[in-house]
């Protein structure tokens, strides 16, 4: 039996809106044996009246929903409405939470019917096919890779399969998410050229940053694309969508170094007239001159980069293999190769000090970044710093009702000496100590593009100084 199968993202009070291209390759997975939509909640501002309309004609089998943990609370409220109007419906959670957190995703979704730890491309599939032709004893259950279920009055979580060749993938569905269909919100705030799309090169990750979670949904190695496959997908995008701007979202981009030099030849050879960019940041300990030119000639015009601190003390502490030394030396080949860059700042790490948050901030105010984002500590399930934290009863694991408050601008947790909101006023200061001197406000107002960015600009600086709870 061919099923009918939903891939949603939950809403979000979002001013950066990108199509989930996760949900393009799980599409691409199921789509040879069944009928498959993308719903983009964000996208629709999806409200449950809404998506109850959708439901109702929809008539799915299955709906997958992509999750975060500050979705918690609204993604249950989906899952009652689906039971609810679709009763024989089977509901599937996936994406960073259930994979950082599997054994505890019944207690909070007690409606839904399975979970996915990780890539779900082969197990998703694999559960579609199960549920097709109406198998689903615990035998075959037990044979899905990464599948979270119920078993025996307890919670059972399978085996991930990490796919080593990611061309076995295919392309993400481009025709369902229509990239070309998009506001221009893009990630980052900032951008060259529109349309605008998100492309994923690599998975996994192999370094031990304490924060950090990645490598529970994409394994400690690192898998890449090949080059032909990534400029395969760039010309359809390019030639079929108008894209003419490309944003490589992976975190380890330039983590082989002659790969990305044959990416950025591939794209000189095939005359694709793109900009691009990196706006989730990639490794500055992996960036040296001669590639930089390289990236820069091909096209790109500016990198994120994960700097977290100006104290070496939390550097050392968050296992980020960098010091303050390396990072000033870094920011300053990037600029000297004239290319645009923005930081990632943490704020309240554990055991961090007031004294050591304005170190940073002096230190980011120092450094000569284009663009500086400042986060709240959060102590997301499953990394190395939350088990520490909660092993010496630093962290309270009950903390059900605070889900909501998991968005990178708020404080659900301050280190001793300080409250949350401390930290919210210093994140505060440390916003208005980067962007109101005049050097980095005549940079800010330089990339404003037209007059619908700067509208999307006001949004964001609105959100950065006064939104967070």
């Amino acid at each position: 039996m061919r099923l009918k199968v939903l891939l949603m993202r939950p809403y979000a009070d979002s001013d950066e809106l990108i199509p989930p291209v996760g949900l393009g390759y799980l599409a691409t997975a199921l789509r040879e044996k069944h009928e498959v939509q993308i719903l983009d909640g964000i996208k629709e501002k999806l409200t449950l009246e809404k998506f109850a309309d959708i439901l109702r004609k929809g008539r799915y089998d299955i709906v997958g929903i992509h999750l975060f943990t500050y979705q918690i609370k609204l993604v249950s409220e989906y899952a009652n409405l689906i039971k609810k109007i679709l009763p024989d419906a089977k509901i599937v959670l996936g994406g960073p939470h259930p994979s950082c957190s599997p054994e505890n995703i019944f207690e909070f979704f007690s409606e839904i019917d399975w979970a996915f730890k990780g890539e779900a491309e082969i197990g998703f599939a694999k559960l579609a096919d199960l549920v097709s032709g109406n198998s689903l004893s615990n035998e075959q259950l037990a044979g899905v890779p990464g599948l979270i279920w119920r078993n025996d009055g307890g919670t059972q979580v399978n085996t991930q399969v990490f796919v080593e060749n990611l061309d076995e993938l295919g392309q993400p569905s481009w025709d369902l998410l229509r990239p070309d269909t998009y506001p221009l919100a893009p990630h980052g705030g900032f951008f060259k050229n529109y349309p605008i799309a998100p492309i994923m090169t690599t998975r996994g990750c192999p370094y031990s940053c304490t924060y950090c979670a990645g490598h529970l949904v994409s394994g400690r190695k690192i898998r890449s694309r090949s080059v032909a496959h990534i400029i395969e997908e760039i010309k359809l995008l390019y030639d079929r969508y108008g894209i003419r701007e490309i944003h490589i979202e992976d975190d380890n981009f330039t983590f082989n170094r002659e790969a990305v030099k044959e990416f950025c030849r591939q794209l000189k050879v095939n005359n694709l007239k793109i900009s691009w960019t990196c706006p989730n940041g990639i490794r500055l300990d992996t960036l040296d001159e001669e590639l930089l030119l390289a990236m820069k000639d091909a096209g790109l015009y500016s990198v994120s980069v994960g700097i977290e601190s100006g104290s070496d003390r939390i550097l050392k502490a968050m296992k980020k293999n960098l010091n303050t030394a390396q990072i000033r030396e870094k920011i300053g080949l990037i600029k000297k190769c004239g290319l645009a860059v923005s930081g990632f700042f943490i704020l309240g790490y554990p055991s961090e000090t007031k004294q050591e948050i304005l170190q940073t901030i002096r230190f980011a105010v120092e450094l000569d970044l284009d663009r500086a984002g400042f986060f709240i500590f959060k102590p997301f399930p499953g990394t190395e710093v939350t088990a520490d934290l909660l092993k010496s009863g630093e962290l309270n694991p009950e903390q059900n009702d605070q889900w909501a408050y998991y968005v990178l601008a708020d404080a659900v947790y301050a280190p001793t000496g300080l409250t949350k909101k401390e930290l919210k006023d210093l994140r505060t200061r440390a916003l208005v100590s980067f962007y109101f001197r005049p050097k980095i406000i005549f940079r800010f107002f330089k990339g404003i593009r037209n007059f619908q960015h700067f509208k999307i600009i006001l949004k964001r600086i609105y959100s950065w100084l006064f939104k967070a709870k």
